[in-house]
């Protein structure tokens, strides 16, 4: 080695001719080659001392049919640690994805964000309106006032009992006054008729088009409690279509329970879900009374008590949650709607729901990438068109 420096030393102080140069070369070229072997035999076990965890690193997890089943197995201890460990291995990200932070939402704001009409979330809204009542008697009144007519002048000419002609005219003519009693007390009631009528006679494509507006509301409850983390309890199927059953809504409706504040909001989103669901895709939320009333039960069961207003707040923030979930995890949502639809079960949705939002996610990822991409190639006049678009989007929203 001490050669090896003095001969480099030498070399690099003296100036030589081509042919003495080549003669001092050919011993540093064997000195370097030998430091080169030895420099290597004793780095080389280091090397791969460093390189060998990364060769038997073991596979990140992956998730089991048992995971995915114990989640469906009706014990909310059970499902939320099945849960929480496939959301470990990344098999469900959306689990407990969403944190909650209430604030004041005005109804303006609910219905500019949402771009839906202050009366389409109104969550009192009936299915027919007073137009439709108002029509609706209008034609009882003439009906019953022509059926009078008919049996008094039918029954005169077949000579019938004074007493039966007077009997039958008369009932004629308290059909109106039944239907204003009833419409005062319970407008619902007096459509209960056509209801069933329409049920009866309605074709194949309409039993259908009730069945998946039913199948969207529950949905919508589903999402919203996943990603909210609340845990699935079970999938009921009715004669109406099926029922999302959740483990803390049952819990909070039974007697003598009260919900503590931090567990209110989420179970305010979910109560309010299938009303925003129903108003995004038609236009109108039907059939949310039982909702309403399962929200109105766990606010009043809210410990410390709310009052009216706070209660007013937390139900358009909920409102608003609700949407935003549903809008921004829109292809796991049409996920869970598909497998509701066919008949599956709570793991068997969730799994469905998943997988859409992971192939959303690459979907954004490369869309992204593209987005970037194509902005780096723009030259300076597509730069100052683009963002004047994008300005003006900004100020029509």
């Amino acid at each position: 080695m001490h050669s090896f420096l003095h001969a480099l030393l030498d070399f690099t102080c003296l100036e030589l001719s081509p042919r003495q140069e080549s003669a001092r070369l050919a011993p540093l070229e064997k000195e370097m080659a030998t430091l080169s072997l030895v420099f290597a035999t004793l780095v080389s076990p280091y090397a791969l001392l460093r390189l060998t965890p990364a060769r038997v690193r073991a596979p990140a997890p992956r998730a089991s049919a048992s995971s995915w089943a114990a989640v469906q197995s009706g014990d909310r201890a059970a499902a939320v640690a099945a849960l929480d460990g496939l959301r470990e291995a990344g098999a469900a990200p959306l689990w407990k994805s969403l944190k909650l932070a209430p604030r004041r939402v005005s109804l303006a704001e609910l219905s500019r964000s949402t771009k839906l009409d202050e009366k389409t979330l109104d969550p009192s809204r009936e299915q027919y309106t007073l137009e439709d009542i108002q029509s609706t008697f209008i034609k009882v009144i003439i009906g019953c006032t022509l059926g009078a007519t008919v049996w008094a002048v039918g029954s005169d000419a077949l000579g019938l009992d004074a007493g039966l002609r007077f009997t039958g005219t008369y009932l004629f003519a308290g059909i109106p006054i039944a239907i204003l009693a009833i419409g005062s007390t319970a407008p619902g009631i007096l459509f209960l008729p056509i209801e069933a009528f329409k049920a009866a006679t309605a074709s194949a494509e309409e039993k259908r088009s009730r069945g998946l507006r039913v199948i969207k509301h529950e949905a919508s409850h589903m999402l919203c409690a996943h990603v909210l983390g609340l845990p699935i309890q079970d999938v009921v199927v009715g004669s109406k279509g099926p029922r999302v059953v959740v483990h803390d809504e049952e819990a909070a409706t039974q007697p003598g329970v009260f919900v503590e504040s931090e567990q209110i909001n989420a179970l305010a989103v979910v109560a309010v879900s299938g009303l925003m669901a129903e108003a995004d895709a038609y236009g109108a939320a039907l059939g949310v009374q039982e909702d309403l009333k399962l929200l109105n039960q766990i606010l009043l069961r809210c410990k410390p008590p709310m009052k009216a207003n706070e209660q007013q707040d937390l139900t358009r923030y909920a409102a608003l949650t609700a949407w935003t979930i549903i809008k921004k995890h829109e292809r796991a949502y049409e996920a869970i709607v598909s497998a509701l639809e066919q008949g599956k079960g709570v793991a068997e949705c969730l799994q469905a729901a998943e997988a859409a939002e992971a192939a959303q996610s690459q979907s954004q990822k490369a869309d992204a990438a593209a987005r970037a991409e194509a902005i780096g190639k723009e030259t300076p006049m597509e730069r100052a068109a683009r963002e004047r678009e994008e300005m003006a989007a900004r100020g029509r929203r």
